[in-house]
């Protein structure tokens, strides 16, 4: 695209007409620009974890920027059916009425196996939890 345009102008800038280089430079900047963006957002990544009291979130492009920890027992993962068929479903974490979506960046069969294994983390992560051994006080004599 960009040698295309910039022998086109440079076609130009030859018969005279040098004014068109400045605009084709300045095009092609907001073009590689905006194809820069398009290539970080579908690097973004979303990693959850589970353990037995907490959840953690993190969030980034190729590492964490944003990381989000939540006391397990007040997070419910949220499911919005769509509105019409055309559009998504919304899957979030909300932990004490403080929402985020995860996922939105996932096609809709991609959504599904989120919903599914986010579903098996929990069940697995609650007979991990009732199935460690608890501690009981030993009596000192």
């Amino acid at each position: 695209m960009m040698l295309l345009s910039f022998g086109i102008a440079t076609a130009f800038a030859v018969m005279g007409y040098w004014v068109i280089l400045p605009f084709t430079a300045l095009e092609m900047s907001v073009l590689s620009y905006c194809l820069w963006l398009c290539l970080r957002r579908t690097s973004m990544q979303e990693v959850i974890s589970f353990s037995g009291e907490e959840i953690r979130l993190e969030a980034g492009v190729k590492t964490p920027t944003e990381i989000v920890t939540w006391q397990r027992y007040f997070t419910k993962i949220h499911v919005e059916r769509a509105i019409h068929p055309w559009y998504r479903k919304t899957v979030s974490l909300v932990h004490r009425g403080e929402k985020r979506e995860i996922g939105n960046f996932l096609t809709q069969d991609e959504q599904e196996k989120l919903i599914d294994t986010l579903n098996h983390l929990v069940r697995r992560a609650d007979l991990a939890q009732r199935s460690s051994p608890t501690a009981t006080p030993q009596d000192a004599d």
